[in-house]
């Protein structure tokens, strides 16, 4: 050590010296990163700024391309609040219309003159016509089905997705107020499904994330669902012993929506909704 001539002391002096200098630049660098991070956050609510739609974490005040997937950036209005979701390819599926063949049941009871009336799903009817068979099977008796036939009148509505059908009995099918069941034989119906996984309930009913066919920007819809279908529900598709659910409305052909991870995804969603907000009352 007491041998290190000053000409290399010089030089290690000289490493150091850039070695702060680049630490320093770099420290810089980050800062200003941070700053026009926090920039565009304060600014959001006061002037437009533009959004990757699949990296909602690049943000700029000007037009422009995702540095990261190269997807023009979306503009946003001022203090309008984005609440892109990004899920993974494998938990996304397009929205179609599938084969469906299951065995239809539903509650039905005995009213006046012998008729049996049942609350069944609206798509559940479709294709019927009046004389149409079904079975009706009494609580008190279930093993010995009664021969029905739906009346030509027309079904009463009971509720969103439920309407009341009445069905002439063959034989007389049991004291007045008897409950049971109605039995619908299973039929090839093309209906407007989506996996069970990909339904959420609020207050306000079911909803999805879902986005428009081609696009990335999943956000909640509300939609009106039918009845649930069991395990192995799609012929063409029964291998996959699958659930799922009909959806009446809110959703269309060709669209997609989230079926894995979803409880995680809107949780982040409403997450992100709810900084968003503070944001904008702190700033």
């Amino acid at each position: 050590m007491g041998n290190v001539s000053s000409e290399g002391r010089v030089s290690t002096g000289v490493v150091i010296g850039r070695l702060l200098l680049l630490l320093a630049a770099a420290a810089a660098l980050a800062g200003g990163v941070i700053l026009s991070h926090r920039y565009d956050r304060a600014s959001s609510s006061s002037a437009e700024r533009y959004v990757c739609p699949m990296h909602p974490q690049v943000v700029s005040a000007t037009p422009g391309d995702c540095p990261i997937c190269n997807m023009a950036l979306e503009r946003v209005r001022p203090g309008h609040q984005t609440e892109p979701i990004v899920p993974t390819q494998r938990s996304v599926e397009e929205v179609k219309r599938r084969v469906v063949a299951q065995v239809v049941r539903a509650p039905a009871w005995v009213s006046p003159g012998g008729v049996v009336t049942a609350v069944v799903h609206k798509e559940a009817l479709q294709g019927l016509g009046p004389g149409s068979k079904a079975a009706f099977y009494r609580n008190a008796q279930p093993a010995v089905p009664v021969s029905v036939r739906l009346t030509p009148e027309a079904p009463a509505p009971w509720d969103a997705a439920t309407v009341q059908a009445r069905f002439a009995a063959d034989q007389p099918p049991g004291p007045e107020g008897d409950t049971g069941w109605l039995q619908l034989d299973a039929r090839p119906q093309e209906l407007l499904v989506v996996p069970a996984s990909a339904i959420l309930y609020s207050g306000a009913g079911a909803y999805v994330l879902a986005a428009p066919a081609g696009r990335h920007d999943f956000s909640r819809r509300s939609i009106r669902v039918g009845r649930i279908l069991d395990s192995g529900y799609v012929a063409e598709r029964a291998a996959e012993r699958t659930g799922a659910v009909v959806v009446l409305s809110g959703l269309t052909e060709g669209e997609q929506v989230v079926t894995g991870d979803t409880f995680v995804l809107d949780a982040e969603r409403r997450l992100r909704a709810a900084q968003g907000k503070a944001e904008e009352v702190v700033e």
